[in-house]
């Protein structure tokens, strides 16, 4: 029995309101499910959060916006040449009751299923491109931070690396964010500011764990592994820049054929995608700040500062006093002239 079209309304990243055709398969997970326009076949997925997921675990609004966020950021970054390595963002709707987002089609498998059986070639082409995906998350100043097996694709050719959920600004200050071996130890500590540095740990353990088939607790010994000596120091205290991996690997940097500039179009777009996020949130049934604090998930939104309360000027002590000291002189002044 084949699936039944449906409309499916939203907004460019560039900020128009469209509506699509689509024949859609039944949710997964109940998070995500696959899409096919009608009139071109393309294939898309939807991510979206449910009403009754919502309402328990309202972070998973935010989570939602940052995906769309960062999606938006990379395409005013890489529209001219967007690599394959990452999922490319098609559109949003974050004021319906069930907000979702729209990616690319999912391009192969989980490199679990991988795990200690890729040729060597195999091997090589598996770093080449992570660390491609790396790089380029860098050079538009973004750091993943979730960069771990269910999160990397491998199609036999190239990675793809999805789910941009809980990624952040380079920069920014690091929250305390995953779990051993694939965070980072300063991202699980939470201490100084999210880098590329985090992303480079990950992809690393990822590497590790796909191409030997072996768990690791902490750092792992790279002797008995030849194809990963190109990451001999990813998990040092001063760790490569991933174009200096791509080096080793005798790969080319991919910034150097990939133009980083900004699209005015997609810009408005961002602006658009800013006012929806503002006025969901401005809601009633907007998600609380909390929640995703709790969550320990990197808050995405534009946090106004506090308006400082109105106090009275501060005024040092001589300030505050000294009116009445002069008075007291003159009274006294009076008193000794008058004996």
């Amino acid at each position: 029995m084949g699936m039944e079209p449906e409309p499916l309304s939203f907004n460019t990243p560039e900020g128009d309101p469209v509506t699509w055709e689509v024949e859609a398969e039944p949710w997964h997970d109940p998070f995500e499910r696959r899409l096919t326009l009608v009139v071109q076949g393309t294939r898309l997925v939807q991510r979206r959060v449910p009403r009754a997921e919502g309402r328990e675990r309202e972070y998973l609004y935010d989570l939602l916006e940052n995906e769309a966020r960062m999606g938006a950021r990379l395409l005013t970054r890489l529209r001219r040449d967007y690599p394959p390595e990452l999922p490319r963002l098609l559109g949003y709707s974050l004021d319906a009751e069930e907000p979702f987002v729209l990616l690319s089609d999912r391009r192969g498998e989980p490199v679990t299923r991988f795990s200690g059986a890729l040729l060597i070639a195999e091997q090589r082409g598996l770093q080449v491109s992570l660390f491609r995906a790396v790089r380029i998350l860098s050079a538009c100043g973004i750091v993943h931070r979730r960069i771990e097996p269910a999160t990397v694709r491998w199609d036999g050719t190239t990675v793809q690396l999805t789910d941009l959920s809980h990624a952040t600004l380079a920069g920014g200050r690091r929250l305390r964010l995953g779990e051993a071996p694939y965070a980072s130890p300063a991202q699980r500590e939470g201490v100084g500011v999210a880098s590329t540095s985090d992303d480079l740990w990950s992809a690393g353990m990822v590497l590790y764990r796909t191409i030997t088939g072996r768990e690791v607790a902490d750092r792992p010994d790279l002797a008995a592994a030849p194809a990963l000596q190109p990451l001999h120091d990813v998990f040092s205290g001063a760790p490569p820049t991933a174009g200096e991996v791509l080096a080793r690997l005798r790969a080319p940097d991919p910034m150097q054929s990939i133009p980083v500039e900004q699209d005015l179009a997609l810009e408005e777009g961002r602006a658009a995608f800013d006012r929806a996020r503002e006025a969901r949130r401005d809601s009633p049934a907007a998600p609380s700040e909390t929640a995703g604090e709790t969550a320990g998930n990197d808050r995405t939104r534009v946090q106004p500062s506090p308006a400082p309360a109105e106090e009275e000027p501060r005024r040092t002590w001589l300030t505050r006093w000294l009116p009445l000291a002069v008075l007291l002189v003159l009274l006294l002044v009076l008193w000794l002239v008058n004996r």
